[in-house]
């Protein structure tokens, strides 16, 4: 089965079940970002953290070891600027699951890139390394209906 097969068929069977993001999280134990990139085929999941996924939603073997494989990360823009790149690769990586993860805590809408802040700063890692910490924060957005 391709990845966007999978990917659909998994989150068809999490949401016909109703369980979020958050549930899968606390069930293996990791942080919901990290947990939506997996259910997205962007990340994997070890073969006892896919079980129990399968378990949770309902997955059939296949679907269940795909969580497991190692992912394919290439559905985004490539762009010839070191900085720039990584930053489409976190978006190719993580968007889906960050959307995943808004359109679950807020609704059916987008952030604002127009009502919108953007903060860097310089953190420092457990080990002492330098780290750059990037905040996003906008306005959320409700689609209308009509």
């Amino acid at each position: 089965m391709e990845k966007d097969a999978v990917r659909k068929a998994i989150k068809a069977k999490r949401l016909a079940k109703k369980v979020t993001i958050a549930e899968v999280a606390k069930v293996v134990g990791k942080n919901p970002t990290f947990v939506a990139a997996a259910l997205n085929g962007n990340h994997k999941f070890t073969p006892e953290e896919a079980g129990k996924v399968g378990d949770l939603v309902g997955l059939d073997a296949e679907l269940t070891a795909s969580l497991s494989k190692f992912p394919v990360r290439a559905d985004f823009p490539n762009s010839t600027d070191p900085f720039k790149y990584r930053l489409l690769e976190i978006i190719g990586v993580y968007g889906d699951s960050m959307r995943d993860q808004a359109n679950e805590m807020f609704g059916d809408g987008i952030m604002s890139a127009i009502d919108f802040t953007l903060d860097m700063e310089k953190v420092t890692g457990s080990q002492g390394e330098a780290r750059c910490k990037i905040t996003l924060n906008g306005k959320w957005l409700e689609y209308k209906t009509f």
